[in-house]
């Protein structure tokens, strides 16, 4: 038996655990804490877990190492499909997503709102809450561009890395207003998807009562996305 070991509020996590469906892989979770140690799993706080993939006699760590390796271990349905060129779009909106965008989402409002603020029941750093407002539009005005040459029926490593991002921005109360209209029909699209939808279900069963109140961007940006 295969058995994914995270934290199952990361978005890296839930990454792996959707490649794994979508190719109707079995699987355990081993659910394991960023704030604690873990023998399988390296951790860096407060949220930059090493997601660890067992399969058999192997353990393979970090979410973009494992979905490569399943892609070549069990290549039907691909995560990465097309030409080279398509994969290599795919591969950026992962990255993006990964180093980009994650520090901000899940490791600021995600973590301050939604870790802090209600399953620890501590202060929250409203200084860091601001600064990822302020500098998370351009970064979602450039996602929302991509986004619009991406397929919402095929499910691929690129809806999968922005599903599971925004997931957490859901849950941290963040609200993607007119401005963001080609990045909202996106996501509006792929909550439609039954494989998403069902695992959004299971989440909303066990999680909503830690959702936060929403939270909207800011009308300025501070920083630009960088390729």
């Amino acid at each position: 038996m295969r058995v994914l070991h995270g934290d199952s509020l990361s978005p890296h996590t839930r990454k792996i655990a959707l490649a794994l469906r979508l190719k109707y892989l079995d699987y355990q979770l081993a659910p394991t804490s960023p704030f604690e140690a873990h023998e399988r799993v390296i951790h860096h706080p407060p949220m930059q877990t090493v997601v660890a993939l067992s399969d058999e006699a192997q353990t393979i760590y970090q979410d973009t190492v494992i979905t490569a390796y399943l892609d070549d271990a069990y290549p039907d349905p691909l995560l990465y499909p097309g030409n080279a060129a398509y994969r290599a779009e795919l591969r950026w909106i992962e990255w993006f997503c990964r180093y980009q965008l994650d520090p901000l989402i899940t490791d600021t409002l995600f973590y301050q709102r939604v870790v802090r603020g209600h399953i620890l029941d501590k202060d929250v750093d409203h200084q860091a809450v601001n600064h990822a407002l302020q500098t998370l539009p351009a970064y979602c005005h450039y996602l929302g561009d991509r986004v619009e040459a991406l397929p919402t029926q095929t499910i691929t490593i690129a809806s999968i890395s922005i599903w599971s991002l925004f997931r957490c921005a859901k849950m941290a109360g963040l609200v993607l207003d007119d401005r963001f209209s080609a990045l909202n029909q996106y996501l509006d699209a792929l909550e439609q998807h039954p494989m998403l939808n069902s695992y959004a279900q299971e989440e909303n069963h066990q999680l909503t009562p830690f959702f936060a109140s929403p939270i909207s961007l800011a009308t300025t940006s501070v920083l630009p996305p960088h390729r």
